[in-house]
């Protein structure tokens, strides 16, 4: 796990200086330091930041009280944050890694209720042999069920619909 980023952080490395200038931070993570900052002017004061790198992407995990708000319906806040810093990166160059973006532990949550369901939805489609449609969802909820659906040699999944209408079809191979 990477430095955690508190309030104290954020009075000490911004306060003093209006504009965020990266070159200034040598052992921090520059995402971490965009993403805080981002949050806090927000208005949530209370968060801390870490994150932990892994084989293709590193997971910046927001943790505090009362950050709901961050997720918004259905996680559409987090994807909004996540996108923002990812364009920020991108324009400047942080990180040429993937950024994921976890609030409260939802992403993780989210990814583990996903594959239970796609798992049931696939008993259910060989069961009745038919194919099953679940409901839309975003593109990264779509790509869960995909990637735990994709050894199991007696379904195909595809997507299906226009955005923001497009779901998942999870299909037995006859």
């Amino acid at each position: 796990m990477g430095r955690i980023y508190d309030e104290d952080d954020y009075e000490e490395d911004y306060l003093e200086e209006e504009v965020f200038d990266t070159e200034e931070i040598e052992d921090d993570d520059l995402i971490a330091d965009t993403l805080y900052e981002i949050v806090t002017r927000m208005g949530f004061k209370d968060v801390d930041i870490e994150w932990e790198e892994r084989s293709d992407h590193t997971r910046y995990f927001v943790e505090g009280g009362d950050l709901g708000v961050l997720i918004g319906s259905h996680g559409i806040t987090l994807e909004a944050l996540q996108y923002l810093v990812g364009v920020i990166n991108s324009r400047k160059g942080l990180v040429k890694h993937k950024i994921i973006v976890d609030i409260g532990g939802y992403r993780e949550r989210r990814e583990r209720v996903l594959r239970a369901r796609a798992r049931k939805e696939a008993e259910n489609a060989l069961r009745h042999g038919e194919e099953i449609a679940l409901e839309p969802m975003p593109a990264c909820d779509r790509r869960i069920i995909h990637v735990c659906l994709h050894n199991n040699p007696s379904v195909e999944t595809f997507s299906e619909g226009e955005e923001p209408e497009r779901y998942v079809v999870i299909k037995p191979v006859v």
